[in-house]
């Protein structure tokens, strides 16, 4: 029993020990890599599909975000970048917002769990990204 007691107690503190630094990382106060999971491509018309993002040409699966950089890199070794325009803390998100090439783009970041959520939005359509983040 005491043995079973003192392992509760020593995950316990484990737990939290690790909880608070993770959380602490994806404020945007240190370099992200982000993991796209999902995307769902809407036209004009309201058709819609959904891709799991290796079989999407135009996302990569990992992106590398820089808050201090203001830039957020496709992390092929090849890759594409964008420009961080707007970067902000609320409610326990850390948003992120740019745009080019006529298309805008907005992602969130729970920085608690890393789940994110993204979208670019152009005249014709629009692309939600789903995935999570982490600190390297």
């Amino acid at each position: 029993m005491r043995t079973s007691r003192r392992l509760a107690i020593a995950v316990a503190v484990l737990a939290v020990a690790t909880a608070a630094p993770a959380s602490a990382a994806l404020d945007g106060s240190a370099p992200l890599l982000c993991a796209i999971t999902t995307i769902m491509e809407c036209d004009d018309s309201g058709q819609c599909l959904r891709h799991m993002a290796a079989q999407h040409p135009d996302f990569p699966s990992f992106l590398r975000v820089s808050v201090g950089e203001r830039l957020i890199t496709d992390a092929r070794p090849a890759g594409r970048k964008t420009e961080i325009k707007s970067a902000s803390r609320l409610d326990g998100r850390l948003i992120l917002q740019g745009g080019e090439n006529g298309r805008g783009w907005s992602a969130a970041i729970a920085e608690d769990t890393g789940r994110m959520s993204a979208g670019v939005v152009a005249d014709k359509f629009t692309f939600a990204l789903f995935g999570a983040c982490t600190s390297p």
